[in-house]
């Protein structure tokens, strides 16, 4: 079983990683309901608002 259990520690591992970088890789939001991307669009994909705007140079806040 400790096979298992340290595989499993690795894939946690991975997976904490993995969403540490996507988090931080998001680099515009929307102003009307803050979910964030990383590419530019002209609407929202979250909730259709028209305006994004980059978040580059700032602090994201979680």
């Amino acid at each position: 079983m400790g096979l298992f259990t340290e595989l499993g520690r690795q894939v946690e591992t991975f997976k904490q990683t993995a969403k540490n970088a996507a988090e931080n890789a998001e680099t515009f939001r929307c102003p009307a309901c803050d979910e964030r991307f990383d590419d530019p669009h002209d609407h929202c994909p979250e909730c259709g608002e028209e305006m994004t705007e980059s978040t580059e140079g700032t602090e994201a806040t979680e």
